[in-house]
Order: C-alpha cells, then structure tokens, then sequence
C-alpha cells in the first residue's frame, strides 16, 4: 500500500470508502494498521504474539477467529474472475498487459451485472449466534492444564485403540460439526491430521482419564463427565506433538455434551470454534468412526516406491 498516495482524500481509490468502513486484512498489512487508522476506518486482523508469548490469550483467539471466519467472501472474487473469464487464469504477456486494466474493469461490469450474489449459508445466523455467545468465554480447562502442568501426567490417564463401542462419546452430525467449528475450515484439516495419525498402524489412540485423585481437584468436571486426551502430531515441526484435552457430559447429547475442550497449540485456547487438532478427535469420535467410507487422504501415495537414479 503506498503510505502517501492512500493519506490523500484525493487518491481515487478513497472515493470507494467511507469513514467507519471496516478492513479486514491478514497479518500482512501489520504495518498499514496506524495509516488505515489515521484516514477514520476500522481495522480488524488475526492477532499476532507477543514478546514472551507462546499461545494467544482465549480472548485473542476468539477474536481472530471472528475475523477468518470473514475473508473467504472476499477472496472468493479472484476465483469468480479466474473460473469466468480464462485470460485472468494465465500471467499476461507483453501485448496483452497494456490493456489488463481495461480488461478487467469490462469483466467486473459483467460479473456486477449478471453474477449472482454471494449469499450467507443458510446455517449463518447460529453460527453468529454461536460467535457472540461465547466470545468472552474464558477456557477454564486451558488454565487448569497449564496451572497444573497435566501435560507432563501420565500415571492419571490410559492409552486405548478407539472402536465404535470402547469409548463413550456424543454422536453428532457432520451440520453439527460446522456449528461446533464455526465454519468447515478445521473440518477440511480433520481428515488429514486423521491420515497422518492412523497409518502407523491402522489405530487410533487416545487417553482417558480413569482417576478422580486429589491431584484433578480444581477440575470442572461433574460426576458423570469424562476427561479424554488425544496427542496430534504437528504438520508443519516434525518434533512438535499437540496435546488435546476434552471433557464431554454424559448425561447430555449433541454439541451440548461437549462441555470444555483445549489445545496446547496457538490459538488452541479458543471457545469460538476450536482448533484443527481438537476438532481432529471430535471429528473422529462423533463422526468418522461411525461411517464406512472414511479413509485418509491420497493413501494409494502410500505405496508409491520411489527410486532415485545414483547416476
């Protein structure tokens, strides 16, 4: 964004603005918040550590998965060009580049005029719901596993291979998982940390709390509740495992028993949706185990030898 161009009201791109208009960036335009500030529009961005950090706050979390949720509507308009008008799928070539501007303001008039609208999904309004009810929703569960450091017990849960029957936990359906994450983003990621989690040996494993000592005291779990820990493996550092912990009433059904969840991850203090790793398990637990046709993403890569040539 060039700085002194943008301050000007006399930049034409200001004309498409009003005071108050809301920005919805990515972590990218860090630097253009105070500009975008000073010319009078609101600005909302994931939020970012801070020196010292290592997990966003609950509130920070919770707030900047009200701003992803966002930016799809936006980001969906380059693919509305690219799939519409083939000449925007390539790189432009030399001749071509002089006229790309007027090229693309004939293909905008044509996409406003007869384009249809993109419209909320018709699970909008509980989402929203959803978001503004447990905004300021403090992670009691996330406090009680830091405070007490539970990642480091092990005597107080045991390990089990998951089937259908071995493991109490609420059924829901795949439109209740969208409520629960607020959107299909983690629900995508799910099946694939599933893949990675299961191909060791064609199991999955979980833990489960079986001791109610005076070392869970603190812990906000009724008498009929359970305490389930699962450990995903990072995606991205190869060293990294994320412990997930979740606390689900049994004598409740739906997205309803699931009470308290918590991620050890960035955002995995969040109570407006939740992290891919927690939604890893619950997607498991709930959904997946009791379908037939689940299977990890691109397996038959599993049994791909590749052959390197010394030569």
């Amino acid at each position: 964004m060039d700085t002194y161009t943008f301050r000007s009201e006399a930049n034409p791109l200001r004309q498409y603005f009003q005071a108050g208009d809301v920005f919805i960036l990515d972590r990218g335009f860090r630097d253009c918040v105070s500009l975008i500030d000073e010319c009078g529009y609101s600005v909302h961005m994931p939020a970012s550590l801070q020196a010292g950090e290592t997990q966003l706050s609950t509130l920070a979390a919770n707030k900047s998965r009200t701003v992803t949720i966002c930016p799809w509507v936006v980001e969906a308009v380059n693919g509305i060009f690219k799939h519409s008008f083939k000449i925007f799928r390539h790189e432009f070539f030399n001749l071509a580049s002089k006229h790309a501007i007027i090229d693309f303001k004939v293909a905008a008039a044509l996409i406003n005029k007869f384009h249809q609208r993109v419209r909320n999904r018709e699970d909008a309004s509980l989402i929203l719901e959803i978001v503004n009810e447990r905004l300021y929703m403090n992670n009691t569960l996330a406090d009680f596993v830091i405070q007490n450091n539970v990642n480091r017990r092990r005597s107080q849960f045991l390990n089990i291979n998951v089937n259908i029957n071995n493991v109490i936990f609420p059924r829901l359906t795949y439109s209740e998982l969208i409520l629960f994450a607020c959107g299909t983003y983690q629900l995508k990621q799910a099946r694939s940390y599933y893949g990675e989690h299961i191909r060791n040996d064609g199991s999955y494993s979980i833990e489960v709390c079986t001791e109610r000592s005076s070392n869970l005291e603190g812990l906000p779990i009724p008498d009929n509740c359970t305490l389930l820990r699962g450990k995903i493996q990072s995606r991205h550092i190869s060293r990294k495992i994320y412990f997930v912990y979740i606390i689900t009433n049994n004598n409740l059904q739906g997205r309803e028993a699931i009470t308290q969840y918590y991620c050890n991850c960035l955002v995995g203090r969040r109570t407006v949706g939740c992290c891919a790793h927690v939604m890893t398990i619950i997607w498991y637990l709930s959904w997946a185990r009791h379908e037939n046709n689940i299977r990890p993403p691109a397996q038959f890569l599993d049994n791909i030898l590749i052959i390197y040539d010394s030569e």
